[in-house]
């Protein structure tokens, strides 16, 4: 399968179709996410994005659709203990109701309403790309720290990494004389 900078559905086909209709469009694909999208959610990624997308009308009005889908990737984060890059696999499933408004203009988006208990996808056009979607659900899912490994030993206080060189010793750095808490009696002068 060929990696693509976009993760895209065509819609028109349940569009057209009469509210009620077990239809669905569904999808899956590799997605190389565009630099911008990776670096606005302050990503870095080993390689691709694997994805899979469905979308089918819902009951109710006939512009109410449900998209259900997966995505899973590989980031790359800094080992808590010594920096060092640590390629942390990720993924997430998700489910969202969706909107079409074929006044909106624009890419996919979340509706502004803030009386809605979940969010509320919007769209306006058949063809809707998922791309910027799927990188910011990733991101939410990243881990907060990684670890390369269970035992990493971490840093010298010189910078050294453990790990590489485990027979390192950091130089001994001076030490501060801790300062007295009497030293303000010093200049105290006491009369007989």
């Amino acid at each position: 399968m060929l990696a693509r900078q976009e993760a895209q559905l065509n819609l028109s086909a349940i569009l057209r179709q009469s509210p009620g209709s077990d239809d669905e469009v569904a999808e899956e694909g590799l997605l190389d996410a565009p630099a911008e999208l990776v670096e606005a959610d302050g990503l870095r990624l080993q390689g691709p994005l694997s994805w899979s997308l469905s979308v089918r009308r819902i009951g109710g009005d006939d512009n109410d659709f449900f998209l259900e889908g997966n995505a899973e990737g590989v980031a790359l984060l800094e080992c808590r203990r010594c920096l060092s890059e640590v390629a942390t696999p990720v993924g997430c499933h998700f489910f969202y109701p969706m909107r079409y408004l074929p006044s909106h203009t624009g890419p996919l988006e979340i509706a502004d309403d803030e009386d809605a208990e979940d969010d509320l996808l919007v769209f306006g056009e058949p063809v809707v790309d998922f791309a910027a979607l799927l990188v910011q659900l990733l991101a939410i899912e990243l881990p907060l720290t990684a670890l390369c490994r269970e035992d990493c030993k971490g840093l010298s206080l010189d910078g050294v990494n453990l790990n590489e060189h485990p027979d390192h010793t950091a130089p001994d750095a001076p030490k501060a004389e801790p300062e007295s808490p009497f030293k303000a009696l010093e200049s105290l002068e006491i009369e007989d």
